[in-house]
């Protein structure tokens, strides 16, 4: 299912997850408010135990009595025990459950931004902020539950078991918890901006070191190791100390929140005293208050910490989402339709485009291709030949104007169906670092054996993969460094041969061949063509010779077009292309 935002907000965030999950989350709050109610039904008959010992009966009638309320709290407690059995059980099946939703919509939706997204950002600082997000849903959800749920229900329960005893110690009791509530939160809000900079900056120190591993073969090739070492160990550093402005912040507002809560214990503790004092109050209500006060104490101070770590955590996701929550530049639109195609027939129709901050590339910009023919296209780089294949496959989505399929406008359509018509042999192919059979694989996942065998074979790849140790299960390593560059072309080439989609885009697809391996592929590339639409890409322009139409590009206008040998009869740019390339050898090809 196709996930259409990530709430930028923390708190929509964890909602929409955890309310997917509604029974077991509110099963384990109602689990652990029994809970806790059951933990205070205990402290009050002990507490009734001491005013049955300090009363006047016969000691063997206060023994009988005493027992019984012995055994009373004890099943309370026994039924605690079972019920914190009940909310691991709970726990087990609501978070892996809650993790999991978080981890495939992050996964989805980053899927789904636009080319320029993953152009402008780093891969290790979008999976760095994905991975940030994800570990910390757990150390989150316990917080809130049991370091800010289960102190809250405990107070409020507490403050019923006072309010039974005194309405104005009860009264008193709740204003100090507010104020220490208070005081604790706003000491502890300090604590996000601190907690921001320094995922940001870890987030950043990350995203260096996966762009220096991904790119170790140039940082060989220069001899930069300790170029990159100082420009990892700076990012480091600016890491390092973010995290240390946030450990001392830390601890300087532990300290205030220590001082302020030691305070407030003395009144808790002060106050049954006075009140015992005063014959308000009972032997064992002053000793149900001193042992409420007591957990309650504990509590606050677990509270404390639970802010600070809360707010750390809290920080980390913000900043996470900051990024990935980002809308989708290019989108589906509601209603839209998955794209028929036919003849395969592809326009540009008066469309306007641009790059971010650049000027127009495109301006009332036309181009037909009609259904079956093959259409190569030159000009010099910078001229909109890689920008117009990329806009077709709506990478980017146009200003103004419409790009068709067979009549069918590709903004309305969903972009997997418009992906799925097209098959495109780039000039870098992508590779996994994977086994061979699953990259070819790739261009159709549901192919047999066979089939990937066949396109491996029109591809002239065959051979070749059986010559390795582990044939077609050898693995091809990070963005398929084992293999030579024609190599990793040709697996390129036979991922789209056994796509076989209608229409076939080569974005200097042989670039990367030797001439030997050229001419194989040549004619593989031939057959692949029959009765496809194509659009060719190629510096080489001997390699567009065959081509029904050559279309000469020239700062994203269209500045000649015709056949390779009408177009070398015009003194044109192709021609002088054509020259530069071939030498002397243009006025033997004429004649």
């Amino acid at each position: 299912m196709e996930v259409k935002t990530i709430p930028a907000s923390v708190w929509c965030f964890l909602w929409r997850y955890f309310s997917r999950q509604k029974t077991l989350f509110f099963a384990q709050l109602s689990a652990i408010l029994a809970g806790e109610l059951l933990v205070r039904l205990s402290l009050y008959f002990a507490a009734e135990i001491v005013e049955v010992i300090a009363g006047t009966a016969a000691r063997g009638e206060m023994l009988e009595q005493a027992l019984r309320l012995a055994v009373i709290a004890s099943a309370l407690l026994l039924a605690k025990s079972l019920l914190q059995n009940t909310i691991c059980f709970l726990e087990a099946r609501f978070m892996p459950a809650v993790l999991a939703n978080v981890a495939k919509d992050l996964f989805s939706y980053a899927h789904q931004h636009s080319t320029a997204f993953f152009a402008e950002e780093m891969a290790g600082n979008i999976s760095g902020k994905a991975k940030t997000i994800i570990d910390s849903i757990y150390p989150i959800y316990y917080i809130l539950i049991w370091g800010f749920l289960a102190p809250l229900a405990a107070t409020l329960i507490t403050i019923g078991f006072v309010l039974k005893i005194d309405a104005t110690l009860a009264a008193v009791l709740f204003m100090l918890n507010l104020l220490v509530v208070f005081v604790i939160y706003r000491l502890s809000r300090r604590m996000v901006p601190y907690s921001e900079k320094r995922a940001q900056k870890m987030s950043e120190a990350n995203g260096v070191l996966v762009d220096s591993i991904t790119n170790a073969g140039a940082v060989k090739n220069f001899a930069n190791y300790r170029f990159e070492r100082k420009h990892y160990f700076r990012s480091m550093k600016a890491a390092a100390a973010a995290d240390r402005a946030e450990s001392l912040k830390l601890g300087k507002i532990f300290i205030w929140q220590n001082l302020f809560r030691a305070l407030v214990q003395i009144v808790f503790y002060a106050l049954p005293v006075w009140f015992w004092y005063q014959g308000k109050i009972s032997v064992a209500d002053f000793v149900l208050m001193q042992s409420l006060i007591a957990v309650l104490s504990n509590t606050f101070g677990m509270l404390s910490l639970n802010f600070m770590q809360f707010f750390k955590v809290y920080g980390g996701i913000r900043d996470g989402l900051r990024l990935l929550s980002r809308p989708c530049e290019v989108k589906d639109i509601d209603g839209a339709v998955k794209l028929v195609v036919k003849s395969g027939r592809v326009e540009f129709r008066n469309i306007n485009y641009h790059y971010k901050g650049a000027a127009f590339l495109f301006e009332n910009f036309n181009l037909t291709v009609e259904g079956g023919e093959k259409v190569g296209l030159v000009g010099r780089s910078g001229s909109g030949k890689s920008s117009l294949v990329k806009l077709l496959m709506r990478y980017y989505d146009i200003q103004r104007g419409e790009i068709a399929v067979d009549g069918q406008d590709i903004a309305r359509v969903t972009q997997e169906s418009l992906r799925r018509q097209i098959a495109l042999i780039p000039q870098e192919p992508g590779l996994f670092n994977r086994s061979i059979i699953e990259n070819i694989r790739y261009g159709r996942p549901q192919a047999t054996d066979e089939e990937v065998f066949d396109a491996a074979r029109k591809a002239c790849l065959h051979d070749f993969i059986l010559r390795l140790p582990e044939g077609y299960g050898t693995k091809v390593g990070e963005c398929g460094v084992m293999l030579s560059g024609g190599e990793r072309q040709r697996i390129a080439i036979a991922r789209a041969i056994l796509k076989n989609a209608p229409i076939l885009i080569l974005d200097e697809a042989t670039s990367a061949l030797d001439s030997e391996s050229e001419k194989y592929i040549q004619e593989s590339l031939a057959n692949l063509m029959e009765g496809k639409t194509v659009i060719a890409i190629a510096h080489r322009l001997s390699t567009l010779r065959e081509m029904d139409r050559l279309v000469v590009l020239d700062r994203g206008q269209i500045v000649e077009q015709g056949a390779h040998a009408a177009l070398l009869r015009q003194n044109g740019p192709y021609r002088k292309f054509y020259a530069l390339q071939s030498g002397g050898f243009i006025e033997e090809e004429e004649k």
